[in-house]
């Protein structure tokens, strides 16, 4: 097939949409959309190119792995190595895990089952963008098993009519899944092979022979700048906040597909003029590969978000796909060696070249949870000084806090979680009960924390406590589920909250009673909640499930759940690179109404114990107290600050309970 011009600018618009979206999102909201265009494009060309040349399975899959893994294991490997030698081990989050289902092309769902945000506030990982990529491969792999059963080998007209009736049957199923599922679950939508798979039939549906080839050359033109007028709206016009992908995804999706049905042919001075864009387009693989890596790690040798900043990653990303398209992608896919070896040595070299990354990776993890185990095992030393975190809170002999004082960094921070790896966790929609022990097992004292994420918070100074204490501490929690039996709505997380909560119910009901159970929640969660619940009926709830345990005998203190940021303190927050200890907010400005502090008060053999001083002393919410970060996020406290509370917190237990 000729290498066409207005092709090779579709993939630089789209590789650019991307690599500006992440570089400033705030000028291209609809940057994202970029995928949607590429999605487009490959539909097109596989197709063209199955129906064309007839390729044996073996052949074309060696073409595929030939044109696409050594670059991609290029960049997985040196990444590898960059996190490892620039990114504080607290920052590297789940690194190696991302760039293992990232060697083996499964990413979206390997983010689907972290219940992954891709437009999460926090910076993600390095191998994230791969999401796309893993798709496409999937594709890749399905695809050709499509055509060959469709019998579209020759060029019969009765196969095309066939052929169309199949395609335009997935575009229209996976659309109206895609509309369906990016309602009720945008995060799987997102980034799920099912909900895009419209978009490649869109583009194989173009390969069958519909277009625009039999119209006028000026009417072909112009529908061709119709196509990238609509791209470029979507490119500014769209926004993170929006459905997506859905019916919304059309727009880029059309835009796409008019320009190549279009057919459109430009005259040698306009092509002159895009040469650019074509040499854009020609390095748009290598240029998707490296531009998120480089913006990850450079964020964190101090590469600030600065117009020069952002000059600097975007050269760097630049001349990297060029390196790689130069001495890399060009070399072996042209290689008539490597192309006349034989089939089985191809697949056994890619495997064991992904074997050899696949290893580093997993050293990576391995290196990273020893480091973070030793940074951890330092901070429980610290967390029970009397000058440290919460528990300096009015003792002015422990003298003001400096920004050089900061413990952990910034970056360290914002991945300080209390369950790191969130091993303990119950995901969003799923329903298994996560029973997990700390403390002494042989202890009669048996303590509950219970809850949600913000219940987990408190799972570092209750740690300590147990160890202090000689208690058997069990943690039983799930993503964005309060302990409670209100009614939940018919989406997958309102059933899967509903039927964790009777589950742990029960299992709890079948244990030995606890002497004491701790929970907290959320207080601004209303994703499993009927749309409109009033606060009373959330209160009942939460009561409803304490009750059984307190007619076994045990104390409930139920925790004011914690500030969660105010929209200029996250700003401020978000802004920030290396250190963010000036950014706070007023006490009042971080709190809503606590369903729990109503249940609590309606509820007998029930405590408050609100910390809200701890966070916030003096009126107001800082993000810096006594040389801990409070915050990981916008509404999570870090696993280092909690930890620092852990001398308060046992003294307020106690004052609460009368002793233990």
């Amino acid at each position: 097939m000729k290498n066409r011009a207005d092709i090779q600018w579709l993939r630089a618009v789209a590789v650019m949409m991307v690599v500006l979206f992440h570089l400033s999102p705030a000028r291209m909201t609809g940057g994202f959309a970029g995928v949607d265009v590429f999605f487009v494009i490959s539909g097109y060309l596989i197709t063209s190119g199955l129906l064309r040349e007839r390729p044996r399975l073996a052949d074309f899959w060696l073409r595929r792995i030939r044109r696409l893994l050594p670059s991609a294991l290029l960049v997985i490997l040196a990444t590898i190595l960059a996190a490892f030698w620039l990114v504080p081990p607290g920052a590297r989050g789940d690194f190696g895990g991302d760039a293992i289902a990232s060697i083996f092309y499964f990413e979206n769902w390997w983010l689907v089952s972290a219940s992954a945000d891709y437009f999460a506030a926090e910076a993600p990982g390095p191998f994230q963008h791969f999401w796309s990529l893993a798709v496409e491969e999937q594709f890749y792999l399905v695809w050709p098993l499509l055509v060959l059963g469709l019998g579209l080998w020759g060029a019969a007209k009765g196969s095309v009519r066939r052929s169309r009736l199949v395609f335009g049957a997935v575009f229209v199923a996976s659309l109206a899944w895609s509309i369906v599922q990016s309602s009720t679950e945008p995060t799987t939508a997102y980034l799920s092979t099912f909900t895009r798979a419209w978009e490649f039939a869109a583009g194989a549906l173009i390969a069958t022979g519909l277009g625009f080839a039999k119209q006028s050359q000026r009417t072909r033109r112009i529908l061709s700048i119709v196509g990238f007028a609509l791209i470029a709206m979507a490119a500014f016009g769209l926004n993170e906040s929006m459905v997506f992908p859905g019916w919304i995804a059309l727009w880029p999706v059309v835009g796409t597909g008019l320009v190549i049905a279009a057919q459109a042919e430009w005259s040698t001075r306009v092509e002159g003029l895009l040469r650019p864009a074509r040499w854009i387009g020609d390095s748009s693989y290598g240029l998707y590969l490296w531009h998120w890596p480089v913006v990850v790690i450079a964020s964190h040798v101090f590469i600030e978000r600065t117009f020069v900043g952002t000059a600097v990653m975007f050269a760097l990303a630049i001349g990297l796909a060029w390196a790689t398209k130069r001495f890399v992608e060009d070399p072996i896919r042209r290689s008539r060696a490597i192309a006349a070896r034989r089939k089985r040595a191809q697949y056994f070299g890619a495997l064991v070249s992904s074997l050899i990354v696949f290893s580093l990776a997993f050293t990576l993890n391995g290196a990273t949870a020893a480091q973070l185990a030793v940074a951890q095992t330092a901070a429980e030393r610290q967390a029970l000084q009397p000058c440290f975190g919460a528990n300096a809170i009015g003792d002015e002999s422990c003298g003001p806090v400096q920004p050089g004082d900061v413990v952990p960094t910034l970056d360290v921070a914002k991945h300080d979680a209390a369950d790191p790896g969130s091993t303990c966790m119950t995901k969003a929609e799923a329903t298994d009960v996560m029973l997990c022990e700390y403390g002494s097992q042989r202890s009669s004292y048996r303590v509950l924390l219970v809850g949600d994420s913000h219940a987990a918070t408190l799972l570092p100074p209750l740690k300590l406590l147990a160890v202090r204490n000689n208690w058997n501490l069990t943690l039983a929690y799930h993503a964005g589920c309060t302990f409670s039996l209100v009614e939940r709505n018919d989406s997958k997380r309102g059933v899967a909250c509903a039927e964790w909560n009777s589950a742990l119910q029960g299992k709890l009901a079948a244990a030995a009673a606890y002497d004491l159970v701790i929970t907290a929640g959320y207080a601004k969660n209303r994703l499993a909640d009927l749309p409109r619940v009033t606060s009373s009926a959330l209160a009942d709830g939460l009561s409803a499930a304490w009750q059984p345990l307190i007619d076994r005998g045990s104390r409930v203190v139920a925790v004011r759940d914690n500030p969660e940021m105010s929209p200029s303190m996250k700003a401020c927050w978000d802004s920030q690179e290396n250190l963010a200890v000036d950014c706070w907010m007023p006490a009042g400005d971080g709190f809503v109404t606590d369903p729990t502090e109503q249940a609590a008060a309606n509820t007998d053999s029930v405590e408050l114990l609100d910390l809200t001083d701890v966070y916030c002393p003096n009126g107001s919410c800082p993000t810096v107290i006594g040389g801990a970060y409070v915050y990981r996020n916008a509404d999570h406290i870090s696993a280092t600050y909690a930890r620092s509370m852990t001398l308060i917190l046992g003294k307020r237990l106690q004052d609460l309970l009368g002793g233990f």
